[in-house]
């Protein structure tokens, strides 16, 4: 068995473990079973936003492809998700709409400012992967469409606008399919509870609910666009139950609703998203944001990937179908952000230096991204350890890639069990490791 080690020491040290039987008491143990299975993972990746594209945009030639082999070449995290943004959001170079102020017709609809930062940063993360699916989400309808007439600072959807919004959505998403770029998923709505200085705009549950049914569901089917799913919510998991049960009250909301995406500003609330995905087996349960704030954060780059692996680790065992992490990349100073919203990312860029830089949160993230397989089915996975948390996978090829966790400040000695064999692990405190087993 290989095992790939990563902590603020090593960077996915690779060893190898030889199987020995079962032994025949063993406290400390972690068992895996391959016949119990879970949910299927559709894939890990990150955002697209303007600002990681425009940090991309100024890198040197050999920059750009390092970045795009760090995540989605065969040496790199293999990202196979992406996420985008309608029109603008922070994390942007400012306030931006697809329509000129005052346009009821959509006769002035253009995507071509995403043509000089966004579509190419995608275009080449597809020439190396061409598998990359994606999901986007809006941040705020033009001005004109809401009630406070601004873009940001909360705000809703006029009723009479909902259909042209719909459609404003619908052709963005056509417009990009015309440059090969398909998007296989769209939010209602990002963090539709929230008020913020940025782009953003309200919904209740069940206004997300009657737009996704009444509107755009209806203007995806019409413009040819049947396939892409639908996802309400988009916001954190300590609400996620009553606004995944307000939603669905609407009627028609079971056939017009794929899923529910959610973020991890609020915590864990592992349970909340472990009942609604009993409660609606049929619905995808997709992360769509997380990142490290630093107006919340130190900058301990241990803890910050720690944070990443916890959140994912107890997400993919409450049922996730898909992670989708925050900006690809940022500049030193965690940005740019257009109001001033910085925040950490996996790789950091010095465009002036021409330099890019791995944090640690890369690796801890490449530790799920790099050896589970869209496809994989998530399998039963127990610990007798309290300071070490596991989960673990079944790919499409058959092999099985099991994450372990050690946040604890001491060694860890365990022994990984599968069927009649096991393995002495050993792990460093603060490291986390993938185990590959045949």
């Amino acid at each position: 068995m290989k095992t790939y080690v990563s902590d603020c020491n090593v960077k996915m040290q690779e060893n190898q473990v030889a199987a020995i039987e079962n032994p025949d008491y063993a406290p400390k143990l972690v068992k895996l079973y391959p016949e119990a299975q879970f949910q299927t993972v559709i894939g890990f990746g990150g955002a697209f936003t303007e600002s990681a594209a425009y940090i991309w945009d100024g890198l040197g030639e050999k920059e750009k492809e390092e970045v795009i082999d760090a995540y989605f070449g065969e040496n790199g995290n293999h990202y196979t998700f992406g996420r985008t943004h309608i029109q603008s959001c922070d994390f942007s170079l400012g306030n931006r709409a697809y329509l000129q102020e005052g346009d009821r017709d959509l006769e002035t609809f253009s995507i071509e400012e995403d043509f000089r930062y966004q579509i190419p940063f995608i275009k080449a993360a597809l020439a190396k992967n061409k598998d990359i699916q994606f999901l986007a989400s809006p941040w705020s309808p033009p001005a004109f469409m809401k009630d406070n007439q601004d873009m940001n600072h909360g705000g809703k959807l006029k009723k009479e606008y909902y259909q042209k919004w719909a459609q404003v959505m619908a052709n963005y998403l056509l417009a990009y399919r015309r440059e090969g770029i398909n998007i296989q998923r769209v939010t209602v709505q990002n963090e539709p509870a929230a008020v913020q200085t940025w782009d953003s705009c309200l919904y209740t549950a069940e206004e997300e609910g009657a737009f996704a049914v009444n509107y755009l569901r209806k203007e995806l089917d019409q413009a040819g666009l049947s396939e892409v799913k639908i996802l309400v919510w988009d916001h954190n998991k300590d609400l996620i139950v009553e606004r995944a049960e307000g939603s669905m009250s609407v009627p028609g909301a079971d056939e017009a609703v794929a899923g529910f995406a959610f973020h991890w500003y609020t915590g864990d609330h592992f349970e909340a998203l472990d009942y609604v995905g009993r409660k609606y087996p049929d619905k995808e349960l997709i992360f769509t944001e997380g990142c490290v704030e630093y107006s919340r954060f130190s900058d301990d780059q241990t803890a910050n990937a720690q944070m990443y692996a916890h959140d994912m680790i107890g997400n993919l065992k409450a049922g996730m179908n898909g992670f989708l992490d925050w900006n690809l990349l940022l500049d030193m100073q965690g940005g740019p952000n257009h109001v001033g919203n910085f925040c950490d990312a996996p790789i950091m860029c010095d465009v002036k230096e021409n330099k890019v830089v791995k944090n640690l949160s890369y690796y801890y993230i490449g530790h799920f991204s790099r050896f589970i397989q869209p496809g994989a089915v998530r399998i039963l996975a127990t610990s007798s350890q309290k300071d070490t948390e596991t989960v673990a996978f079944q790919n499409p090829d058959g092999t099985i890639a099991a994450v372990v966790l050690n946040e604890s400040d001491q060694t860890q000695e365990f022994y990984l069990s599968c069927g009649r064999q096991s393995w002495k692990i050993e792990m460093q405190p603060h490291s986390i490791l993938t185990a590959c087993l045949d």
